[in-house]
């Protein structure tokens, strides 16, 4: 995408000898301060074409919008603080003890120092940046959560899991059915098959059991 700003590398306007001005314009301007570059307009417009491109880069960093139904929001949601708790977690256990609540808080400037300070800064006790974003997430990954018990996600993904089962239960018998497999046959079959979907499952998801078969 062309940015409307880096599309003027220099100034637009001419100078007295007729050539175009080599200076570069204001940032988001058009022309440099020497050719009308300081006038409240032109300084004016300049901002304007800064914010808007400030606005672009914002869509473009954080996602244009986007259709997603409410429960499939709750569950990126959730996700999403669960990565940055595990993320933050991690950051904070690596501080050193003394630097979880003990951090420059306040400068002074002058000749005489006070008492207690070094170079003119004061410390003081003071929660890390790290631990109260790690903190904030927490709590934001706990009401998160809330909101998706309350709603009933799990309870609905669970009924979307068993129908699915369901569904892939009777498309066996039906398979079954119409091998005209012997008695001997088709017991073998409704051990296999059951065995062979939970090893399945268990190399998509590690460490999940599956129950159930076909019957």
């Amino acid at each position: 995408m062309s940015d409307p700003i880096d599309d003027v590398p220099q100034c637009t306007a001419t100078s007295r000898s007729g050539n175009r001005c080599k200076r570069r314009p204001i940032p988001g301007g058009t022309v440099c301060a020497m050719h009308g570059g300081k006038a409240p307009q032109v300084v004016a417009a300049a901002e304007a074409r800064l914010q808007a491109r400030q606005a672009l880069l914002a869509a473009e960093a954080f996602g244009l919008p986007r259709e997603v139904d409410p429960h499939t929001a709750l569950l990126e949601e959730l996700h999403r603080t669960a990565g940055a708790v595990q993320w933050l977690g991690a950051i904070v256990a690596d501080l050193e003890r003394e630097a979880i609540t003990w951090g420059r808080v306040k400068e002074t400037h002058g000749t005489q120092l006070e008492k207690g300070t070094d170079n003119g800064t004061t410390n003081a006790a003071a929660v890390n940046v790290w631990v109260r974003l790690w903190q904030e997430e927490r709590d934001r990954l706990a009401k998160v959560a809330k909101t998706c018990v309350d709603v009933g996600i799990e309870e609905r993904r669970v009924r979307l899991a068993e129908s699915a089962g369901q569904q892939l239960a009777a498309v066996i018998r039906s398979v079954l059915d119409r091998l005209e497999l012997s008695d001997g046959q088709r017991s073998l079959a409704l051990r296999v098959v059951p065995d062979e979907l939970r090893r399945l499952a268990a190399d998509v998801v590690p460490g999940q059991v599956v129950g159930g078969g076909a019957s």
